[in-house]
């Protein structure tokens, strides 16, 4: 949505200071001067700067190994999964089975039921 801004001389004293002409931002160039350089936090008294890794890589390597990102980062979660163990498996597994067995033998029975109520009425 478009901020429509007062024309010249309509606003009124209460809006406080007003910002310079052609926005609310100084230009670049002055901007650049107002910011303070950043500089690297310095050391506390008594200890050194550690140095660079040495398998240190540029953002070009770094853009070059994006792909593979993804299949480290799947491998990393799946060192977090809670595998579970022999005794659990089997008897999740036997679980599945009988569920399946209940539940075929059910849509079995259904199924004939439905097949003579079908042949009867044609």
């Amino acid at each position: 949505m478009a901020r429509i801004r007062p024309a010249k001389g309509q606003g009124r004293p209460e809006d406080g200071p007003r910002p310079p002409a052609g926005g609310a931002r100084p230009p670049a160039k002055r901007r650049a001067q107002q910011r303070a350089p950043q500089s690297p936090k310095p050391n506390p008294p008594g200890q050194r700067r550690k140095p660079d890794k040495a398998g240190s890589v540029t953002k070009a390597v770094v853009q070059q190994r994006r792909g593979s990102r993804f299949l480290t980062e799947v491998i990393a979660e799946l060192r977090k999964v809670s595998w579970p163990d022999r005794t659990t498996l089997l008897q999740s597994t036997a679980v599945v089975l009988v569920v399946v067995a209940i539940v075929s033998v059910y849509l079995a029975a259904l199924d004939a039921v439905f097949r003579r109520v079908v042949d009867a009425i044609f």
